[in-house]
């Protein structure tokens, strides 16, 4: 069975990878789009596919369209797409927003075309960790019928996983994202603004905290999140919560407290309810609830 040719309409660091990596999978990419020339360039000379600047035209030649863009700029480009009137019968549009479900393309149906979205839970610091981090990850897909039955075969191909997220919790969904990585990242300069006080700068203090945030994240994967946990909360050590809570500096002490109420919460009834309710005080809990 011949694989659809496919248009990338945005090649910035996820859309850039995408191209590489589909046509290494044996879909045709006929056309990357991108607003500037520096980033055409350097697309072309990192995959030596075809490029240019017009979103109408790129997206005329192929059977499946991914849009690739930020999500302030994803009306702007459907609308001229609309506007253009070179969509047919029988295409598959699907953007990889994660907030916005694939609704969001609902007015490319009046040409016949399916609309849906297929979103990578992953991170994309550039485009070359972007290619190397998306094989294997799981994609957050919905849409029409032949939409979501595309998207499929391409994460399947991809090496993905498919995660089937109802449109109406794509928001939640999102969230839950941004928890595990852009929140993890500003935990981890919190971490390392404590540490660089017995380091030379913030770099090294961030590689001697790495080896401790890559076994814990060993002990996650191997466990789960419950069984992996270590630290004084799940021993019931209050004296210690007291101690950190007493040394730590002012502007650090919110989310000490913040993160240690999540960590109590967890730990449950691992430890014995009058223990629970002393470091539920010292982090400043306004109510404790024992678990049942």
């Amino acid at each position: 069975m011949s694989k659809p040719s496919i248009a990338i309409l945005g090649g910035g660091r996820l859309g850039g990878a995408l191209a590489g990596l589909v046509n290494d999978c044996g879909y045709p990419v006929v056309a990357i789009t991108a607003r500037s020339q520096e980033t055409l360039a350097a697309i072309s000379k990192a995959t030596a596919l075809p490029v240019c600047f017009d979103n109408v035209e790129a997206a005329a030649q192929a059977d499946l369209i991914l849009l690739t863009v930020p999500d302030r700029i994803l009306p702007v480009v459907l609308d001229e797409l609309i506007a253009g009137k070179r969509l047919r019968l029988g295409q598959v549009l699907l953007h990889t927003s994660g907030v916005l479900a694939g609704e969001a393309l609902a007015p490319a149906r009046q040409f016949g075309v399916a609309v849906g979205s297929m979103h990578p839970l992953q991170s994309f610091a550039d485009r070359e960790t972007a290619r190397k981090n998306i094989p294997g990850s799981p994609f957050a897909i919905d849409g029409d019928a032949a939409a979501v039955d595309a998207a499929s075969r391409l994460v399947n191909d991809l090496g993905g996983t498919i995660l089937r997220v109802p449109p109406e919790e794509r928001v939640l969904y999102h969230a839950a994202a941004c928890i595990a990585s852009n929140y993890l990242v500003a935990l981890l300069h919190t971490a390392e603004k404590l540490l660089m006080r017995w380091t030379s700068d913030e770099s090294a203090a961030l590689q001697s905290l790495l080896p401790l945030v890559k076994g814990t994240l060993r002990n996650v994967a191997q466990q789960g999140t419950a069984s992996a946990l270590t630290g004084p909360i799940v021993r019931g050590d209050s004296s210690t919560v007291a101690r950190h809570l007493q040394a730590l500096p002012e502007d650090f002490k919110t989310v000490y407290q913040i993160l240690g109420q999540e960590t109590l919460k967890l730990v449950g009834n691992r430890i014995p309810l009058s223990q629970r309710e002393t470091i539920a005080q010292l982090l400043g809990a306004s109510t404790f609830k024992e678990t049942k």
